[in-house]
Parts: structure tokens; sequence; C-alpha cells
């Protein structure tokens, strides 16, 4: 049988730059469902926007954690983690995104939980706006972060936190762009190792 480090190099790679292709006019779409008939940007529309960021996060802790440091046992599904190829070569572009055929379900399926949740398009689509301007962002960052080098203090803690889950402990600091879920829900970095540099050839 073969190990989990041999199937997954055979994980296909996409092309990174659909999703920043694709995404941008989903969210200009949600925006303008979430403003049509004439609805006035306010404070209920802020509050709606930035309740979406806040989704956002706790649906990038939870999917990191629970779904895509997932091992299933069959071969073929095991090709479709991508995000365990990521870890195999964290400096290869080709897994730096989450693929458009996992993405685009996801927020499909997220707009579809808002719409019920809330019961009209206009405040599920604020919401998802949010939803969505966080997840381009973590991509960017994402990017940023594994392939640029520098950066301003809140970059460097981002690239902290981000690589200690790859080079340290991948059962810790599960979220990305902020480590509040972390810290409430226990895997945070420990405390003595919060202000540690990166294992040597994490750059």
């Amino acid at each position: 049988m073969r190990t989990v480090s041999e199937v997954v190099r055979e994980v296909p790679t996409g092309p990174s730059l659909g999703v920043l292709l694709a995404f941008p006019p989903v969210l200009a779409g949600a925006l303008w469902l979430s403003l049509r008939a004439g609805r006035v940007p306010g404070w209920r529309w802020i509050a709606e926007l930035g309740g979406g960021l806040v989704l956002w996060t706790l649906i990038e802790y939870l999917g990191h954690r629970f779904l895509f440091h997932l091992v299933p046992r069959a071969e073929w599904l095991l090709r479709r983690q991508q995000h365990l190829a990521h870890h195999q070569a964290p400096n290869d572009p080709a897994f730096f995104v989450i693929p458009l055929w996992l993405s685009l379900p996801i927020a499909a399926l997220v707009a579809g939980i808002l719409r019920l949740l809330t019961g009209a398009w206009a405040p599920a689509a604020a919401i998802l706006s949010g939803v969505l301007a966080g997840y381009l962002a973590y991509e960017l960052i994402h990017y940023a972060i594994h392939f640029g080098r520098g950066g301003g203090p809140l970059l460097r803690m981002w690239r902290r936190h981000h690589l200690y889950h790859h080079y340290r402990d991948d059962t810790r600091c599960y979220g990305f762009t902020t480590s509040l879920w972390d810290v409430m829900f226990g895997t945070a970095r420990p405390r003595r190792q919060r202000r540690s540099r990166p294992a040597a050839g994490a750059a």
C-alpha cells in the first residue's frame, strides 16, 4: 500500500489565477444583490457585511481543521486533497489557493444557508459579500506569506502564526486571518512559543 506522501504527489495542480479571476465578479454580484431594490447602505448593511467577515474567519478555521486535514482511505479521494499536497510542498504556488471545484460549491452552499437563515436574498447577499471579501483577502495574504518576504508587522504576525502550523505542529494554528478561534477552541500555539520564530528553513 502506498503512503499518503506518495499519493498526494499526484494531486492535480490548477491555475491559482482562476480563483482571483472567478471570485471578484461573484463578490460584485453579491454586493449588487444586497443593494438591489433601492436598499440604501446603512448601519444594518454594514453590520451584515462585517458579520460576513467574522463568519468567514469561522468557516476558514472549521474548514481547515476538519475538512482540509482529512486523510481519506480511498486513493482517488486522497488525490483530491490539495491541502495535503500544500503541506508536502508549502512553497509550490500550484497549491496555494483552494481550487475552484471546491471553493465555488462551498460559496454556493453558504449562500443557500444564509438565504434560509435570513429569509431574504438582500441580507443574505450582504453577509455573503463579507464572507467572499474575507476569502479573497485570505487567498492574497496566504500567497504573500508563502511567496513573499518581509512585510509590515501584521504580515509578519500572520507569517509566524501560519508557518508554525506548517513547520512546528499541524494540529495547531488552523485559523489564518485571525487566531481568535484557535484561542477559543484550544488549538493556539503554547504561550511560551508565541514569540518564537518559525523553524529553520521555514522561510
